[in-house]
């Protein structure tokens, strides 16, 4: 009964044991399962490699990697995957990791059956027996890739710093760290381990400092973004131009953490804008120096710029923005075909004429010259116009036809002089003889019938003679010069004029005084230009005496020297404005047709070309007078 009680408990102990070994086997085969499935699908590649680089074992990821079934693989060599040029890397990694008891690590590139290539990192350690070594493969191809990239843009950036001089820079307020690009010291002249603070301040122009500094202090302090442009100086004494754009980084406390800024070198910019100034200041003063009104119109009609001058001709119509119908078309507002800014828009130079009568001013008449401007892309064109004052040559022109025309008639004065001198000696001669035959014979005198004969007679002698006297004051004063010096009796000059102005109509009012020295010395001088002198003076003096008034002509001797002349009216006199022009050629205050603006210019001409002086004061409503000195001649 024993032995049947014992039997069954031992049993039991037996089943029991054999139970739990056969759930440890359960769990241990449950175990390898789930190691050789992290095994085999582990983000990395597993290899066992021997001495020579034969490849042992791989798990699923490494032969997925190398392209190749993992039964395949096993007993192959890895070198065979390794690219040509990292061979010898992977050569000299096999015998490393077998000679010592450390991982070693190194990077390769594989070639795999994929057209890309792949970059891996292994990381190898050998067995305790010492035959082989566990590796394991890491995928770096997209890490590879990135930094690839990153040196390719760091590259790029380095190079496009260079290439348009701009450095980049990072400031740490709290630290007061700097990092500065290789173009940033390179512009600044520094060197890398001087990449401070303090020397950045340095480099900064000693004048333009604080203001730098004042606008560090207020980006670090509101966070604003800022650009500047100031100077730098370094020690050699030479200076250079920088624009900084400087924007600041802010955390969620809005606090600024870091600054990041470009420093670009503006220094030939800069010179360039000066250069630039410079010119444009040239040409505007070129611009401005020109005698003619300028003015440029834009592609639409519209004045772009003008000179000074232009202003003066049109005060209101050459302003920037004005159209060209201001001055060209004003009664129509769009272009006609004959506008020359329209023309010259077209791209045709044109030269027209435009008489402009400004509200209570004399007639202007201009020459406009109109000449396209293109542009370099040859699309829309500008128009230059010049606006030339020619007022003051048509006005000469007039004079000088007006003065023509008194040439001729005065040519044809002196031809029917000439010609009516004859007829007058015969008249004057037969008179004459009829006055004799009355004389010698009685029986004549005693005829009642021809009593009134000798009196008819004797005015008959008597106005032809002054007829004759006349004519020949006009042939003397009408007879060129042949510009022979000689003594001239001035006296006498002033006497024959005052003889031929008194027989023009409405001189009868004009009261002449003569105080005419007596025995005044003569003068050496040119007698056809002296009666010339005279006679501009002495009808200026009748023609600014309106109405009754008086003309006073006096001579004298000045010292020893010199003789004088005055010539004095009582007429209208000349405010400063006239007098300041009274000897320019073809000024006048006359109207057109009653004086060429001449005679006292050639007055003048005549008296310092004889070596005299001529003078002159004027009052406003109190008359001129005219003071001609002249040389006297001696011996």
């Amino acid at each position: 009964m024993r032995t049947r009680r014992k039997i069954p408990a031992e049993q039991v102990v037996l089943e029991e044991k054999l139970e739990e070994l056969r759930r440890s086997r359960e769990e241990l085969e449950a175990s390898r399962n789930k190691y050789a499935l992290l095994y085999d699908f582990a983000p990395v590649g597993y290899f066992t490699l021997d001495g020579d680089g034969g490849i042992r074992s791989v798990n699923l990821t490494g032969a997925r990697m190398l392209g190749v079934d993992r039964a395949d693989l096993v007993g192959q060599g890895f070198e065979p995957f390794v690219a040509e040029e990292d061979g010898v890397i992977f050569a000299d990694f096999i015998r490393t990791v077998f000679a010592g008891q450390q991982k070693e690590t190194c990077r390769l590139r594989l070639e795999t059956i994929e057209p890309q290539p792949l970059y891996v990192r292994i990381e190898a350690l050998v067995t305790e027996s010492g035959k082989e070594c566990l590796a394991v493969l890491l995928d770096i191809t997209e890490k590879k890739r990135a930094d690839q990239a990153l040196l390719e843009s760091e590259y790029n950036l380095a190079k496009a710093q260079s290439m348009t001089q701009v450095g980049s820079w990072s400031f740490d307020p709290a630290s007061g760290e700097v990092q500065a690009s290789a173009e940033l010291l390179r512009i600044l002249r520094l060197r890398p381990e001087e990449t401070t603070q303090e020397a950045f301040g340095r480099m900064v122009h000693p004048e333009d400092r604080e203001t730098v500094m004042e606008h560090l202090r207020l980006g670090i302090e509101h966070g604003k973004v800022y650009e500047i442009e100031h100077r730098l100086q370094f020690n050699d004494g030479t200076m250079r131009w920088v624009s900084s754009i400087v924007e600041p980084s802010v955390n969620s406390a809005g606090k600024v953490v870091k600054l990041y800024g470009t420093t670009q070198d503006i220094t030939q910019r800069k010179q360039a804008e000066v250069d630039l100034r410079n010119k444009t200041n040239e040409l505007q003063t070129i611009f401005d120096s020109i005698g003619d009104g300028i003015t440029v119109y834009g592609h639409d009609g519209l004045i772009q710029h003008h000179n000074l001058v232009s202003p003066q001709i049109f005060p209101g119509e050459t302003l920037p923005g004005k159209s060209c119908r201001d001055i060209f078309h004003p009664e129509s507002p769009s272009q006609p075909q004959d506008c020359p800014v329209e023309r010259a828009l077209r791209g045709e130079r044109v030269d027209t004429s435009l008489a402009s009568a400004p509200e209570g001013q004399k007639t202007r008449y201009l020459d406009i010259t109109a000449t396209p401007i293109k542009d370099a892309l040859g699309e829309k064109n500008r128009a230059l116009v010049f606006f030339r004052d020619v007022s003051e040559k048509r006005l000469q022109e007039m004079h000088l036809i007006q003065t023509e025309k008194m040439s001729s008639i005065g040519v044809l004065a002196t031809g029917v002089a000439h010609e009516i001198n004859n007829p007058l000696t015969s008249v004057a001669g037969c008179a004459e003889a009829l006055q004799r035959r009355f004389r010698d014979d009685p029986a004549l005198q005693k005829d009642v019938r021809l009593d009134v004969f000798p009196h008819y007679l004797e005015v008959i002698i008597r106005e032809s003679y002054r007829c004759k006297g006349i004519i020949d004051h006009l042939l003397s004063f009408g007879r060129k010069s042949d510009g022979t010096a000689a003594k001239v009796d001035i006296n006498r000059v002033l006497l024959e004029i005052l003889e031929l102005l008194k027989y023009q109509s409405g001189y009868q009012d004009i009261e002449v005084v003569t105080h005419l020295k007596p025995h005044l010395p003569r003068v050496l001088g040119d007698p056809s230009g002296l009666r010339q002198v005279f006679m501009n003076l002495l009808v200026n003096a009748h023609q600014a005496t309106e109405g009754r008034g008086q003309v006073e002509v006096t001579t004298e001797q000045v010292g020893d020297a010199m003789a004088s002349v005055v010539i004095r009216d009582t007429g209208c006199g000349m405010s400063q404005d006239i007098l300041d022009r009274i000897w320019e050629p073809f000024f006048t205050t006359k109207e057109v047709g009653q004086g060429v603006g001449l005679g006292l210019a050639l007055t003048y001409n005549i008296v310092k070309r004889l070596g005299g002086e001529i003078r002159m004061e004027s009052r406003v409503g109190e008359g001129s007078l005219f003071t001609v000195l002249l040389p006297i001649c001696r011996g």
